[in-house]
């Protein structure tokens, strides 16, 4: 099903380098690659029935600030494009709808660019950025969506005293050439500060009787120094010849957010398919996510986020973003906190994988004490009680602390740690367990905490899993979020317990076995939550405890290993 059905009722790309057309096929098994522009959004700003786009409307989407007041840019690339210019008349070829002119082609690129909307407006939003949080680390790239010649039209007009037929592919290319100049003209002609004009975006969304447009076009577009865009839907014509076709950059859409009759399986089948053919992915969505909304779509707002993680599409492709024409803009400023944590969750993948790649992404935590000492790069080890390296295992004697704060956390991914119980002091105690970076939501236990493992030695032979929050903690009797788990041989071998943490799930797990589930709040409101699911509100580092009454040794570790997700 095409995107643009649903666009005239609520009425976000992501770009790369461009990669010179050599093959018609490229190498399978790796997303199209965000060298360039990693996160770009579509912004539909041409049709009379548009928001203007001006600095403030834009403002969402230049900076995230999240419920917290916490701010970090946010997309680096806008795809400014249009289909309806609001008065029925088409910029593609859609059905019977009438076909747009020369005249509607100069409107359309000279409302892109009009002072204080759209590109202009951008800027200056920038600009204004600026002066909050500093120069961003990046620069803003620009992509102009450009009109679809109709093949068999007329009446478009003339060019250099030429009537152009576009029943002839010369002229249709013609046209598509002088719209590519007159944009370029005018963004030359603005001197924007902030930005830089990356390329154009063919507005079709399957090719049909254009190949030899597109072709031409995208040489075009390289010999000026830009890239050529695409964004075909779920197997659209063409889709998997997007190189041959002469563009730079293809972004699969999934087509999956708007029609429940689309099984929850189209989005991996979209992830396979775009690794497949070498392409970037869309995200889909727009007001219907909200939890207002009188259709709700936020679950499927939500599977993108899911499978783009599961796919590995956060860490290295390219990302398109349709937001339904000011979906951004409205999430950012209702009050309800279901629809307020969708946006920050989609700001912090966002923000995520741009630190990922700007910084260098850190290398997956892994510690296994070969070392005769404890490395300090890693640790911070509390002054009481005692920690030793002996034979490849940390060794934790009487009462002591060691943790990874301000040297190693992460948000989401999967904590493991294979540790043996040495005391049978009833009076001992061990924990490993993970905190929050920042207590974004307060002091503990505000800001939540997970723990793989509990060890009261008044119960030998079992272990807790679980969680602590605000108002289920370990404080309050028979009030926490814990479940109590036998394990064989708890003292004798070395067990591992597991804490796979998702944006939607925490799942612990001992030996293999599952022993607790914390289920997520995005679609739920559970009212001992008040304050929102803590776990999706920070970076959580790893903290491992013993307390004794005698300097005994009580728990000895031979493995850590932190998977970021």
């Amino acid at each position: 099903m095409q995107r643009s059905l649903f666009v005239s009722l609520y009425g976000v790309l992501s770009l790369l380098i461009a990669v010179p057309r050599v093959s018609a096929q490229p190498a399978p098994g790796k997303y199209l690659p965000m060298n360039d522009i990693r996160d770009l959004v579509l912004i539909y700003q041409g049709g009379s029935h548009r928001i203007d786009y001006n600095a403030e409307q834009l403002r969402p989407y230049v900076v995230h600030e999240d419920r917290f007041g916490n701010r970090d840019w946010l997309f680096d690339g806008f795809l400014f494009l249009e289909f309806d210019n609001g008065k029925g008349v088409s910029y593609e070829v859609r059905g019977n709808a009438p076909l747009t002119k020369k005249e509607d082609w100069a409107w359309l690129a000279g409302r892109h660019f009009e002072s204080g909307k759209g590109v202009a407006a951008l800027d200056d939003c920038i600009a204004s950025a600026v002066a909050e949080l500093g120069e961003p680390p990046f620069r803003h790239k620009v992509v102009i969506g450009v009109p679809e010649p109709p093949r068999g039209q007329k009446d478009w007009g003339e060019l250099d005293g030429h009537r152009l037929d576009f029943s002839n592919t010369e002229d249709r290319i013609k046209a598509g050439k002088w719209y590519m100049d007159l944009v370029k003209e005018y963004f030359n002609r603005g001197k924007f500060r902030y930005l830089e004009l990356a390329g154009f975006y063919w507005l079709p969304e399957k090719s049909l009787q254009s190949r030899e447009v597109t072709r031409a076009l995208g040489d075009y577009t390289r010999s000026k120094g830009l890239r050529f865009y695409w964004i075909p839907y779920y197997t659209a014509q063409g889709y998997s010849e997007w190189r041959d076709l002469g563009f730079d950059a293809a972004y699969l859409q999934p087509t999956y957010f708007w029609n429940r009759k689309i099984g929850d399986e189209r989005v991996d089948r979209a992830c396979e398919l775009a690794r497949t053919y070498g392409m970037g992915l869309e995200m889909e969505f727009d007001m219907r996510a909200s939890v207002k909304a009188k259709e709700c779509h936020r679950d499927r707002g939500m599977g993108y986020m899911s499978s783009f993680r599961r796919n590995g599409v956060y860490r290295s492709s390219a990302i398109a973003y349709y937001e339904g024409g000011g979906g951004v803009y409205y999430f950012t400023k209702t009050t309800a906190p279901e629809d307020r944590a969708f946006i920050d969750t989609l700001a912090y993948f966002i923000r995520d994988r741009r630190h990922r790649m700007l910084d260098g992404a850190k290398p997956d935590f892994r510690e296994t004490f070969d070392t005769k000492q404890l490395d300090t790069a890693l640790w911070n080890v509390a002054r009481s009680g005692k920690t030793v390296v002996r034979r490849g295992r940390l060794v934790l004697k009487g009462t002591t602390r060691l943790d990874t704060r301000g040297l190693w956390d992460l948000q989401y991914g999967t904590i493991t740690v294979r540790a043996r119980i040495c005391s049978r002091n009833p009076e001992a105690k061990a924990c490993i367990r993970l905190l929050p970076a920042t207590e974004r939501l307060g002091a503990w236990p505000n800001s939540g905490d997970m723990f793989l493992m509990n060890y009261v030695g008044s119960r030998p032979g079992t272990v807790a899993c679980g969680a602590n929050t605000m108002q289920m903690n370990e404080v309050k009797l028979h009030n926490i979020k814990q479940s109590v788990i036998p394990v064989e041989g708890l003292g004798d071998d070395f067990h591992t317990f597991t804490c796979k943490w998702t944006e939607r799930d925490v799942i612990f797990s001992v030996d293999g076995t599952v022993a607790n589930i914390q289920e997520d709040l995005f679609d739920s409101r559970f009212p001992y939550y008040p304050q929102g699911w803590p776990f999706n509100c920070d970076r959580f580092y790893l903290e491992i405890s013993t307390e004794s009454p005698t300097d005994e040794v009580v728990l000895e570790v031979e493995m850590v290993e932190m998977l970021s997700d």
